[in-house]
């Protein structure tokens, strides 16, 4: 066994080793996040059960959370690039890695592999939400857009959003700005009353226009093209991009499958496989909805990057393929070729959270939104540089 302080160029990396599954879907691990029955085998023959891991050390330290990498136990994990010029749009929760796939119309095959994905995910979205939308002024990559990204928890049944995200691509100002609004926040949705945000999609399920809907009247802000993502497609695309490597900033732990599993993440580095980088991005009881959205915002920024280095530009069309199989848009090709443009070209853009007070009405738990005047402040900075 390889000791991690021995000095030989390789980054110091723990492994956290989750066994082998005893089912190969991916789906099926995530349905009950189950941990593998059988743990790995040590070479004196004994088993070595997953345990929590120690905080993380000054020295910038990384432990790998989830299966072990591709290239084996020896295999020297590739240094990290930072070239600007390869980052391409976001899309996801987790995320919004799909606009990454745009990078395929270099290659043709590629291109059309992701052109008839998208175009599947296109025929997701009903009439109701398509008319729903508030239509472009001109070309995206000129005049910009907002994309509402609903993260949706079950599949093919009335489903409530995990994740509800506002994006801006502001081409005048070279920025992407983010708006997270906590599942929980008490609106009014049409034809309903006061609610939760997120039951906006289940009550209107299964079309999201009753979602776009509830958050143009909370917000004021017109939504122009959606995105609803199951989040089956979400460790699909972690796993097609070898992991990702993110930095938990506080220990936080979370209970996983049916036989009530405690799973800790300890503050530090960690490589996520994508069983765990879905365990992590859907804690919810650990702190509150305002960490949870600063957590998914955290994790897709860092799918992004991975996606984005010039060791995945060839990956891109499978990688396409493989999110968009659990994606519903209206947004075609090219007008994410034109959000990779945007992206390609921003410099920067604000993170937002929604922040409000949680508390009871009725017996049940609600986070109340922010003071009218405090939500427009938010509001106006999400639109603006």
């Amino acid at each position: 066994m390889r000791n991690d302080d021995d000095n030989d160029g390789r980054k110091p990396y723990k492994r956290y080793k989750a066994g082998r599954a005893r089912r190969s879907s991916v789906d099926d691990e995530l349905a009950g996040a189950r941990p593998p029955r059988e743990p790995p085998q040590r070479a004196d023959g004994r088993g070595a059960e997953p345990r929590p891991i120690s905080a993380g050390r000054s020295d910038g330290e990384y432990r790998r959370y989830g299966s072990a990498a591709a290239g084996g136990a020896g295999a020297a994990p590739k240094r990290r690039r930072r070239f600007r010029w390869w980052l391409v749009p976001v899309g996801l929760l987790v995320a919004f890695v799909i606009a990454g796939v745009v990078v395929t119309v270099l290659a043709w095959p590629g291109y059309k592999k992701f052109d008839r994905a998208v175009d599947k995910a296109n025929k997701r979205v009903d009439k109701k939400t398509r008319a729903a939308l508030t239509p472009d002024d001109g070309w995206l990559w000129r005049n910009g857009t907002t994309l509402l990204l609903l993260g949706v928890d079950e599949t093919g049944q009335p489903a409530r959003s995990d994740t509800i995200l506002l994006m801006r691509f502001n081409p005048k100002t070279h920025t992407i700005n983010q708006l997270s609004i906590p599942r929980d926040t008490r609106v009014e949705i049409p034809g309903y009353g006061a609610n939760k945000i997120n039951t906006a999609m289940f009550l209107g399920w299964p079309s999201a226009a009753l979602a776009v809907r509830t958050i143009e009247d909370f917000t004021g802000i017109p939504i122009n093209h959606v995105m609803i993502v199951d989040f089956k497609g979400f460790p699909r695309v972690v796993n097609a991009v070898g992991g990702v490597d993110l930095k938990v900033p506080k220990t936080i732990a979370t209970v996983a499958g049916a036989n009530g599993r405690t799973v800790v993440f300890k503050e530090g580095m960690y490589h996520f496989d994508g069983k765990y980088a879905m365990l992590y991005v859907r804690i919810r009881y650990a702190d509150d909805d305002f960490h949870r959205a600063a957590r998914q915002q955290q994790f897709v920024q860092a799918l992004q990057k991975k996606i984005a280095q010039p060791s995945n530009i060839t990956k891109l069309p499978e990688i396409g393929k493989k999110f968009m199989s659990g994606v519903a848009t209206d947004l075609t090709t090219n007008q994410l070729i034109e959000l990779g443009f945007l992206k390609w070209r921003a410099t920067g853009g604000k993170k937002i959270v929604m922040v409000g007070t949680s508390g009871l009405e009725g017996g049940v738990s609600y986070v109340f939104p922010p003071s009218e005047a405090e939500k427009q402040k938010l509001i106006h900075k999400f639109l603006t540089k």
